[in-house]
């Protein structure tokens, strides 16, 4: 029995210049194997946008949800928190909160410092309701902050290993709505 040849669209040589461009337009790996620096940012980036969301859901535990074994937080003041410090200090911040209006988080720079490090700063604006801690009386402040993040890649993917404010948030008391 004779077999026909392939169509000459499927011969190995026209594939190569196909798969190139294929590859060239939609592969998300590096030579190496380890997806590109374009994916590696967009990944960070949307893991952010789930700590994002956590902020609006008041989950402590969401916040630290993408952090590694090791997380840990530093606050303007300088006082370091681990992952069960902060979801304490959190939860009762949160417990204040009467209503978060809006949030806007605004990835200022992600800088991939090799292969398996990421240094990413942010800027967090927020309007919120909440009640002051010693007398209960409801206030209506924007607040602005930036903060520091060390990622690293892991088997799971990245993680916030370390988060650290810049400077001193902006806190303005606003009219009530």
């Amino acid at each position: 029995m004779k077999t026909k040849p392939a169509p000459r669209w499927l011969q190995r040589a026209s594939l190569v210049p196909l798969l190139t461009v294929l590859c060239l337009g939609g592969c998300s790996t590096s030579p190496r194997g380890l997806p590109s620096p374009e994916a590696d940012k967009q990944e960070i980036a949307a893991k952010i946008a789930g700590i994002r969301e956590a902020i609006l859901a008041k989950s402590a535990a969401g916040i630290v949800k993408p952090g590694t074994a090791d997380w840990s937080f530093t606050g303007p003041d300088g006082v370091s928190f681990d992952r069960a410090g902060f979801i304490v200090r959190t939860e009762a911040l949160f417990a204040r909160v009467v209503a978060i209006e809006w949030l806007e988080t605004h990835v200022d720079s992600i800088v991939l410092a090799g292969p398996d490090t990421a240094e990413v700063e942010i800027t967090q604006t927020t309007v919120r309701s909440e009640r002051a801690a010693g007398t209960g009386v409801v206030g209506r402040f924007r607040i602005r902050y930036r903060e520091h993040h060390h990622w690293v890649r892991t088997p799971d993917g990245w993680r916030v290993q370390r988060v650290q404010f810049i400077g001193t948030p902006e806190r303005t008391p606003l009219p009530a709505s």
